[in-house]
């Protein structure tokens, strides 16, 4: 449970925050597969960073 805890926390916070500055820029497509796949992606990587780097 601690461990899909430290994942869900950055995913959700980078998938937000992604979303908002990528979803205000204008050539970037934000309802079609690619782009979704690529603010998903970043925010895996980013939530699984958060389970393995403790906070300094």
């Amino acid at each position: 449970m601690k461990i899909i805890k430290k994942f869900y926390k950055p995913f959700v916070i980078t998938y937000v925050l992604l979303s908002i500055a990528l979803g205000s820029y204008p050539t970037f497509d934000f309802y079609t597969f690619k782009g979704q796949l690529i603010i998903l992606s970043v925010s895996i990587f980013n939530g699984v960073m958060g389970i393995f780097v403790k906070k300094l």
